[in-house]
């Protein structure tokens, strides 16, 4: 009797864990199901709209912007109205929540200190071979690459810089950012865990982060050929739908798809 309560014992500590289920993301249907929400809810996306534009307005009245003390107040208002607004749109009372902000703080911390790490090492990873005694033969590169670094206005080194954080923001952005989300009503908060949920996805990742990140250059260039102000007025309305396309990507990757219990006739 004793043996086998203990292979019992031993059948249970090696019973295999359930595979975690792998989704894939269609961009088109959540893109139509985001569009068909601000369609239903016009009133409620242009009252989030102008409560953003709001914000933006406030910011540019802040002398010298982030130079300014003032500055950090103002993050930290606008990181509250986003964090009611995943919860509103979720549906989770109170939509101000003390205790899901502050959880939410550790994503994007984490995000912070991913993106910040991976700038520093563009800049210091060419020193290295300096150090290592590459003098003659590397220096024409380094200076070349630094060269790109610093200017701001070279079309090249604009794009080649914009391919890459393009190509690795499903790492450093758009997956954690589901992180974030599922924080702020309380679930899990791991990037890691984000990553294992999104896994096979990672071009549709790079797409939608395309989508987004070239209809902001579009209005910037805009901006800079004709004169205008338009960056204010898309930077009020395209956060807004983006975040609503963002709620519908974690649906798709942490709700529970529902169980069909088989029926007997």
């Amino acid at each position: 009797m004793i043996r086998m309560q203990k292979k019992r014992v031993n059948l249970r500590k090696t019973k295999p864990k359930k595979a975690q289920e792998s989704r894939e993301l269609s961009l088109v249907s959540v893109l139509k199901s985001s569009t068909k929400f601000v369609l239903l809810f016009k009133r409620t996306f242009l009252l989030w709209c102008l409560g953003n534009f709001a914000f933006l307005c406030l910011f540019s009245f802040i002398p010298n912007g982030w130079t300014n003390s003032l500055s950090i107040l103002w993050l930290v208002a606008y990181y509250v109205f986003w964090c009611i607004f995943v919860r509103y749109m979720q549906q989770h009372m109170p939509y101000f929540s003390l205790v899901r902000i502050f959880n939410g703080l550790i994503p994007v911390s984490k995000i912070m200190f991913i993106n910040i790490s991976i700038y520093l090492l563009i800049i210091i990873i060419p020193f290295i071979p300096m150090f290592m005694g590459f003098h003659d033969k590397y220096v024409e590169f380094f200076e070349g690459y630094m060269g790109l670094i610093a200017s701001h206005d070279s079309m090249t080194g604009t794009t080649l810089f914009y391919i890459f954080m393009l190509l690795i923001s499903p790492y450093t952005i758009l997956r954690p950012y589901l992180a974030w989300i599922a924080s702020l009503i309380g679930k899990s908060r791991s990037i890691v865990d984000a990553y294992k949920r999104t896994h096979h996805n990672y071009w549709k990742f790079v797409g939608y982060g395309a989508m987004m990140s070239s209809l902001f250059i579009l209005s910037y260039y805009i901006d800079n050929i004709y004169d205008v102000n338009t960056m204010i007025y898309i930077g009020a309305i395209l956060p807004v739908y983006f975040n609503i396309v963002f709620i519908n990507i974690y649906k798709v990757f942490y709700k529970r798809k529902p169980e069909i219990k088989p029926t007997f006739d």
